[in-house]
């Protein structure tokens, strides 16, 4: 699938709910809903070609790569989860789960911060 074809499925899923959300306001956080799946199944088959070279470039880089591509995943996935969230009108979970987010993308990083600090100070004394 192109771009051309996935901002169509946008555009064909907007009005779905559109039109949903007049006849039945209750199905359309739904409908919302199962369209950002169909679009996060997409996005998760794309990327597998991208993994696979990081995971090659990742040996290179002693796994601060890896570590990068995680807390993107981390920071997208729960994005994705917070805008469904918003749309359903649970700004209080939206909010906690990117809280949640920002938590586990600094655990993450705590290891690499570590080594950083320890070279720092073999750099200065």
């Amino acid at each position: 699938m192109n771009i051309f074809a996935l901002c169509g499925l946008a555009l064909i899923s907007l009005l779905a709910t559109a039109v949903i959300r007049e006849l039945r306001p209750s199905l359309a956080p739904f409908c919302a809903a199962a369209a950002g799946l169909v679009f996060f199944g997409y996005v998760l088959k794309s990327v597998s070609p991208i993994i696979e070279f990081i995971k090659k470039m990742d040996s290179l880089a002693a796994g601060g790569i890896s570590v990068m591509i995680k807390a993107l995943g981390i920071a997208l996935f729960s994005q994705i989860t917070a805008e469904i969230c918003k749309d359903c009108g649970e700004t209080v979970f939206a909010s906690r789960v990117e809280l949640m987010a920002k938590i586990n993308i600094l655990l993450l990083a705590l290891p690499l911060i570590k080594d950083i600090i320890i070279i720092a100070g073999e750099l200065a004394g």
